[in-house]
């Protein structure tokens, strides 16, 4: 049985059923023969043998196999005289039957991104295409940018997420003052750092409970409701059980590091019934998977389309305006990725952090619109006034892009605004 004889495919064979498409960036030796590389990634990754052995079958072939549906050369050559150097380039396209992992995360990644992918040098998982069938086996967001809109009311701007600083290293009651001083000053959420969940000497169930009651005091003195965030990463059984704890005591959103915690992790978490909150997922760890250009995967497909797929309402990521130097295409698509309409999967809310400050909110403004969750810890907490001038730079930042008037015209109304670009925006 000669499995070459089955294992190339045009595109169209694949709609008489549900395949997932992956897209891959491959870079070989100008003389290795790419059908023979393209064929072995199809087939070791589905009935994964080379060779006829006992029990393969006619059935199995058709049903399980993987196919080789696209093969292009960048930049194409057609003549061998051509070739002028000795790697050349290619994106493959293979598709996968979905029957052979289904909506289960970890399966279909072990299947794309499984030993023949990811123990081969220089092949890079581009981007994936599911079926509407697939599709709708993840549940994806409950909420979605829509529902957190909802939650804290806000329509019209950027919403601000306040990450409290110092991370982590203090005890709950410590940090009731800033957050309490960040709700004041009009902080849409407040969340836990990355690097603080259920420590020793800072318990979920103490912490939730105090910052609650702390944004409880707060809304019925002002009017204005903070939301709270409770940082719950940690290993899967864990886990599910900070979501309930901190869920009970009053936290308005949960967040998880998706990476290092898994997707599969954050699926079981979105499909919880007692986890009736949103979900923000946490792009800790994201670059050890993505920053290769010759493996791993592409970052809107990790953070923005797996994550959603996965269930976060919101996900946060990287923007290149701070020391991380992320492209910015790859910002702006991680984006779209985000929000892009795909099947019936809610959009999720894009979360953009790192260094961010009053100029450059702006700037990821422009790139992004309006429906995104600015992170932003520095910037409150550093701000050379106190937290609460942090907070009202922010939203004199975003009142000026909504008005469309220079910052600096801004400024000249709002001291706050006028210290954060003095001591920051060195353009």
């Amino acid at each position: 049985m000669n499995l070459n004889e089955h294992v190339f495919a045009y595109p169209e064979s694949t709609t008489q059923a549900d395949y997932l498409i992956a897209t891959y960036y491959m870079q070989l030796d100008a003389r290795e023969d790419v059908l023979a590389r393209a064929a072995g990634l199809a087939i070791g990754q589905t009935i994964g043998t080379w060779t006829e052995v006992p029990g393969l079958t006619p059935q199995m072939i058709e049903s399980h196999m993987g196919r080789v549906v696209g093969i292009m050369d960048v930049p194409p050559i057609e003549m061998s005289s051509d070739l002028q150097s000795d790697k050349r380039n290619f994106v493959i396209q293979i598709a996968f039957p979905e029957i052979n992992f289904g909506a289960q995360l970890p399966l279909l990644l072990t299947t794309i991104l499984g030993n023949d992918v990811s123990t081969s040098a220089r092949v890079k998982l581009l981007d994936i295409q599911v079926s509407k069938s697939l599709a709708s086996q993840f549940k994806g967001p409950r909420f979605g940018i829509t529902g957190i809109r909802q939650l804290c009311g806000v329509y019209d701007r950027p919403l601000i997420l306040n990450v409290m600083k110092p991370c982590t290293g203090f005890p709950p009651e410590s940090a009731v003052p800033w957050f309490e001083e960040s709700a004041r000053a009009g902080s849409d959420i407040i969340k836990d750092d990355e690097l603080l969940s259920n420590a020793s000497f800072n318990p979920i169930s103490q912490r939730v409970k105090l910052f609650h009651e702390t944004a409880r005091r707060v809304y019925e003195e002002t009017g204005h409701r903070a939301l709270y965030c409770a940082n719950i990463t940690d290993r899967p059984d864990r886990l599910m059980e900070n979501a309930r704890k901190a869920v009970e005591l009053g936290a308005d959103l949960v967040m998880l590091a998706s990476v290092p915690s898994g997707l599969g992790s954050l699926q079981a978490l979105a499909e919880m019934e007692d986890c009736n909150v949103p979900i923000l997922a946490h792009f800790a760890g994201f670059s050890t998977m993505t920053e290769s250009s010759t493996s791993g995967l592409s970052s809107p497909l990790l953070l923005g389309k797996l994550n959603r797929l996965a269930g976060a309402d919101a996900i946060s990521f990287p923007c290149p305006y701070s020391a991380y130097p992320l492209m910015r295409e790859k910002f702006i698509r991680t984006a779209h990725y985000m929000r892009m309409p795909l099947y019936d999967v809610k959009a999720s809310m894009p979360v953009p952090g790192g260094g961010i400050h009053p100029a450059t909110a702006v700037r990821i403004a422009n790139d992004l619109g309006k429906d995104i969750l600015l992170t932003v810890g520095g910037a409150i907490q550093g701000h050379p006034q106190g937290a609460t001038a942090g907070v009202q730079a922010l939203h004199a930042a975003l009142d000026a892009w909504r008005e469309k008037i220079p910052l600096e015209k801004k400024a000249a109304e709002v001291p706050a605004l006028q210290a954060a670009l003095n001591a920051w925006d060195k353009k």
